[in-house]
């Protein structure tokens, strides 16, 4: 869809799929900002087409993803002008503010174990409650806002407990009373 100091090429709603949207600080480590599925539109394309700025961030597809693009100059002439569209669109920026601010809330206020948990939670509510994860130390460090090295440490801690079984590319969560 974008990435960064590349300007918006028009209005992106999301059909179908899942996408990450994320930062990169100046140290290379990523940060995920808000995921984006059926029904949403990007935040980062809203702010791109009114404020004729470049882009700041990054996305990822993370499930096949089908996106209506809308030309930017058919966008203003048409879709801001009207006042039900405006009210999608506000309501699905406030719910990426939300969801960036409940982000930032977890790295400041949440240890590193509570973030993990949390994170399992959400994968397992995602994919049906399955005890398998798919995914990496980098990814997770990513999506909870911290380092690969103490994820990895966290999650080798919560493995020794028994609580989770780790594998390449994937974890198994064994025995889950939180």
């Amino acid at each position: 869809m974008f990435n960064n100091k590349q300007s918006c090429i028009g209005f992106s709603f999301i059909l179908e799929g899942k996408i990450r949207v994320y930062k990169i600080g100046d140290d290379g480590k990523e940060i995920t900002l808000y995921r984006l599925g059926r029904g949403d539109n990007c935040f980062n394309t809203i702010l791109c087409a009114l404020t004729d700025s470049e882009e700041k961030s990054f996305s990822d597809v993370e499930e096949n993803a089908i996106i209506a693009l809308l030309p930017m100059d058919f966008s203003k002439r048409y879709l801001l002008d009207n006042s039900s569209f405006l009210k999608y669109i506000f309501k699905n920026l406030y719910d990426k503010f939300e969801n960036v601010v409940e982000g930032l809330e977890k790295v400041t206020f949440n240890s590193i174990e509570n973030r993990l948990i949390g994170y399992f939670k959400e994968r397992m509510k995602e994919n049906n409650n399955s005890k398998i994860i798919y995914t990496t130390h980098e990814k997770i460090a990513a999506d909870i806002g911290s380092s690969r090295e103490v994820v990895s440490r966290s999650l080798k801690s919560l493995e020794k407990r028994g609580i989770l079984e780790l594998g390449r590319g994937k974890i198994k969560i064994k025995n889950w009373k939180f």
